[in-house]
């Protein structure tokens, strides 16, 4: 028999997370598995979006690292961030993508959806 997770539990779940905890952090502090957690909060981001919702984004330029492309926003080529993105494809310059934010402490990211 499934062991339901209370709401209270739940919403120290969303809390965590958006105080920048890891899943395994949150697993292990609240006692429920790592699967759950995860679960736990995608439920959350659909009911609502908030600010991680998607950014539209256009390519500005490759990196020399070829995990990382400089991404623009609003047309404004002086607002750009670092982008992860997967090897091997194409990302031509000027292209729109849909992107997320990425919790660093010193520089902006952000990854596609």
């Amino acid at each position: 028999m499934k062991k339901r997770i209370s709401d209270k539990i739940k919403n120290e779940v969303i809390e965590q997370r958006k105080s920048g905890l890891s899943y395994a952090q949150i697993a292990k502090q609240t006692k429920i598995s790592r699967s759950s957690v995860i679960k736990i909060i995608k439920e959350s981001e659909a009911k609502d979006p908030g600010e991680d919702s998607p950014i539209e984004a256009k390519v500005l330029k490759p990196c020399l690292n070829q995990r990382l492309i400089l991404i623009y926003f609003n047309n404004d080529k002086t607002d750009f961030a670092k982008c992860v993105v997967k090897v091997g494809l194409n990302y031509p310059v000027g292209k729109t993508l849909l992107v997320k934010p990425i919790e660093t402490t010193n520089e902006r990211l952000f990854r596609l959806l």
